[in-house]
């Protein structure tokens, strides 16, 4: 069984290697996709951090609620909270692999070189 602090320990170890991936000019649509078995790994990958924390904390709660309800042998209830889990990875999943793709796009449009013009010709 693993100690409390050998947990710890291995978690500042991922996080130190997900900071050092987020670290990268371009990211990797394949990467960001493989670190999303980590719970927001590939949001925090893609360096948008608060959509990592909300999609971590999401996981781990349904997590938290299946396992719950697994204990209670309320199979109904864990089955509800694992396929609300699996729709948030697959989510996850798709949210990474376009962050890593749209990394570096600047959507901010030059106003001062936009012009619209209309021609009539009769």
């Amino acid at each position: 069984m693993m100690k409390h602090n050998d947990f710890k320990i291995r978690i500042i170890v991922i996080f130190l290697i997900l900071l050092g991936l987020s670290r990268a000019k371009t990211k990797n649509a394949g990467l960001a996709m493989l670190l999303c078995t980590l719970p927001g790994g590939g949001q925090f990958y893609t360096e948008r951090f608060l959509t990592g924390i909300i999609i971590a904390g999401g996981e781990i709660g349904l997590g938290w609620f299946a396992y719950k309800y697994h204990q209670e042998k309320d199979y109904e209830k864990r089955n509800s909270f694992l396929w609300w889990e699996l729709f948030l990875f697959g989510y996850s999943l798709a949210d990474a692999y376009v962050g890593a793709k749209m990394y570096g796009f600047n959507i901010e449009a030059d106003v001062d070189r936009v012009s619209l013009n209309f021609h009539l010709k009769w």
